[in-house]
């Protein structure tokens, strides 16, 4: 973890530690351990089921978001192409009321589905998410835990 930066305050440090704050894992400099208290609790895993964690979570939307109007680039593209929404529905395995959902954009479609209907339509959902972490916190990088919770000493 040499060069790594503490996910609460951006700081990087080569003593960084991983712990467990109510269910959440995050690696911590000395600094923010100390604040933290009895909050955080220092987890000691191996390092092949840290991996593994790691990768099941990019699984998601990580990096990418659905375009705005993802429901009506679905109805377009699949009238351009003449099929109901049953025959969609069919294509995609999925049931007829979750294509008229996505349609209406009243559901967003998880990762796996989004990226089918963008090869079965040949049409765009997912586009690039947009950096914020300049603009939200005044400072370059990325935006860290700490940056958005306020820990308040006393308080167990």
């Amino acid at each position: 973890m040499p060069g790594s930066s503490c996910e609460v305050c951006g700081r990087s440090s080569s003593a960084l530690q991983r712990v467990s704050i109510e269910g959440s894992l995050l690696l911590v400099c000395p600094s923010c351990l100390s604040r933290l208290g009895s909050r955080a609790v220092i987890v000691r895993e191996e390092k092949k089921a840290v991996e593994r964690r790691v990768v099941k979570a990019k699984g998601g939307l990580e990096g990418f978001d659905l375009a705005a109007d993802f429901g009506e680039r679905v109805r377009r593209a699949r009238e351009a192409r003449g099929w109901s929404e049953a025959a969609l529905a069919q294509r995609l395995r999925v049931g007829v009321d979750v294509i008229r959902r996505i349609e209406s954009g009243k559901f967003k479609p998880p990762l796996q589905l989004a990226r089918s209907i963008e090869r079965v339509l040949k049409v765009k959902l997912l586009v690039p998410t947009e950096e914020e972490g300049l603009e939200a916190t005044g400072r370059p990088g990325p935006v860290t835990f700490g940056d958005v919770v306020v820990v308040r000493r006393g308080e167990e």
